[in-house]
């Protein structure tokens, strides 16, 4: 199984009840590695036994008391996603593939393309959580205007948009419980490593995805069917590769 990630970061300041706490272990943090942590890290040997028992020493408290968790920051502040029994809140996770509806949150230019510390590559987006949901309001109308326009054309395109305007319903009801100064990343996750490294530089979902949208909005649904078309086959193309359905993959 291959996992995606949707990963929410809320201003520090929210946590008013443990603010304290995660200054501290921020400050810990970054001092002790030299930077913020991150989703795309990965721990060797005995390093994260090594920084919890020196993290706790530091906090005052029993490791077994140490709560964790991803940050990020910008010229505002620091942004965190608590790890725990609490991440489940903050983090939508997709096994083997990344629901279409997921990159309407994003634009091309907000793309990351990076290489993991353990020599592969991967492929990252972020962007402010009230800008991810106007994206959705903005497709969800034009999705919504198409639908209703070819209601009775029988094309098969009119299926998949139905099934992501439901996909962007949900996103926006998880996405409205936050703070919406946060931010929202999307990580490709351990997908990535199913995708040829080449196809992977090129991968531009997020771009292809709102092709389609503006094809809809200038009535183009042809078109804008030809388009979702190649992207869908290219995701259950990742899908098989990641489940293992098929020996032998079609996209190189």
């Amino acid at each position: 199984m291959a996992g995606s990630l949707l990963i929410v970061y809320e201003p520090l300041d929210m946590f008013v009840e443990k603010k304290s706490y995660w200054d501290d272990y921020v400050a810990f943090y970054e001092n002790y590695w030299g930077g913020p942590t991150s989703p795309f890290g990965v721990w060797f040997g005995q390093e994260y036994e090594t920084f919890r028992k020196a993290l706790s020493e530091h906090l005052g408290i029993n490791e077994e008391e140490i709560e964790d968790c991803f940050f990020m920051k910008d010229k505002e502040g620091y942004y965190i996603t608590p790890l725990g029994s609490r991440a489940k809140s903050y983090i939508l996770s997709s096994e083997n593939y990344i629901p279409l509806e997921w990159f309407l949150l994003f634009k091309d230019e907000e793309r990351e393309f990076f290489y993991t510390p353990w020599g592969f590559s991967g492929i990252h987006y972020d962007t402010k959580i009230n800008l991810g949901l106007k994206r959705l309001k903005e497709a969800d109308e034009i999705i919504g205007r198409a639908v209703e326009d070819h209601r009775k054309s029988g094309l098969p395109i009119l299926q998949k948009l139905g099934e992501i305007q439901m996909g962007i319903i949900e996103l926006e009801k998880w996405l409205s419980k936050f703070d919406p100064s946060g931010y929202v990343l999307l990580n490709y996750g351990e997908v990535s490593s199913f995708i040829h490294p080449y196809t992977l530089r090129n991968e531009r979902s997020v771009k292809e995805m709102w092709d389609v949208i503006s094809l809809l909005k200038e009535g183009q649904i042809d078109k804008a069917q030809l388009v979702i078309n190649v992207i869908i086959e290219k995701w259950e193309d990742i899908r098989r590769r990641a489940s293992g359905d098929v020996i032998k993959s079609t996209i190189q």
